[in-house]
């Protein structure tokens, strides 16, 4: 008997939470922005993808200039060595040491071409604080005004009303407030 009655006083423990969780869920004011799409539509966003396209495309081409004569190097040892078979190799050590030096060259590539993607990364992050730093200071204001307790990411959201989005208003106030920043190449010092 008392299994059952605490069993019964637990249910109506758990029932009044939820009603009472429910109460206060819904005086609570939520509001939706799609960050993605602000920075995608918004004036500085679009100043900030054309930048990094152009530091990215730059990047390249100095990979490329670099890449381009170890391809060259590549072919011509490749041809030279077409028709050899391991012994003819063993008595020339010059192939050999330009294929190690073909091989080493190859690896400078690469950790040059990872030294180039985090550069890169570094740019945007820095371009990019400066734009959240204004967004933290428009959404606070969007929150005061609109009495709001919460904003979440749209892509957190199954389901929001129009009223709660305020991803128009967001993208409106910071292209009003800043269009363009300073976007600058990192470089980061090499081993």
């Amino acid at each position: 008997m008392s299994f059952t009655k605490t069993l019964r006083g637990a249910a109506i423990g758990v029932i009044a939470s939820l009603a009472f969780a429910g109460s206060a869920l819904a005086q609570t004011t939520i509001l939706v922005v799609d960050q993605g799409r602000v920075i995608r539509e918004s004036s500085v966003g679009k100043h900030i993808a054309a930048q990094m396209k152009s530091i990215g495309s730059s990047m390249e081409s100095e990979l490329k200039a670099s890449a381009t004569p170890i391809q060259s190097e590549r072919d011509r040892l490749m041809a030279e060595l077409k028709n050899m078979d391991a012994a003819a190799l063993k008595s020339r050590p010059d192939l050999q040491k330009r294929a190690q030096a073909l091989v080493e060259k190859g690896q400078k590539t690469q950790v040059e071409a990872a030294y180039k993607q985090r550069e890169l990364q570094v740019t945007e992050a820095k371009a990019m604080k400066q734009v959240n730093e204004k967004l933290a200071k428009i959404l606070e204001a969007v929150v005061a005004e609109r009495n709001a307790d919460v904003i979440l990411d749209r892509s957190l959201v199954i389901y929001g009303g129009k009223s709660t989005d305020i991803t128009d208003t967001v993208i409106s106030r910071l292209n009003s407030q800043m269009r363009t920043v300073s976007v600058v190449r990192e470089r980061l010092p090499r081993k």
